[in-house]
């Protein structure tokens, strides 16, 4: 059954950090999944998640049958998607921006992530 898919954008709040290893990759796999159906997807990381972003983490999470997370998070920048992290988080865990992975992911509050749960099609919780 073939199905028409109407919306376009995809709102994804992960909040699973590097101890939950196979939970990591859902946002991750979500993001590039939705991007390949040409679904526009952000991710705002919250909580333990915020972890996932900060440099040579992510290469210390792996599970079987996944590919390894950095490419999954890189890929997912590339191919134009938005990461950003909760700003009460990184700060609880001393984590700032000069400290993640890439330069295109930012701290945002949680101001912009009521916002944008409002204003993208669909949001789904990790």
């Amino acid at each position: 059954m073939e199905t028409s898919n109407n919306n376009s954008s995809i709102y994804i709040i992960a909040q699973w950090g590097p101890e939950a290893a196979e939970r990591c990759y859902a946002p991750f796999v979500t993001g590039t999944t939705a991007q390949a159906q040409e679904v526009e997807a952000k991710i705002f990381l919250m909580m333990d998640a915020v972890w996932l972003v900060k440099k040579g983490i992510a290469e210390k999470v792996t599970a079987p049958g996944f590919p390894p997370l950095p490419d999954l998070i890189d890929t997912f920048l590339e191919e134009g998607g938005k990461i950003e992290v909760c700003s009460n988080s990184a700060q609880f865990r001393g984590l700032t921006s000069d400290q993640f992975r890439d330069d295109r992911i930012t701290i945002a509050g949680a101001a912009t992530m009521v916002d944008d749960t409002l204003n993208y099609d669909r949001t789904m919780y990790f």
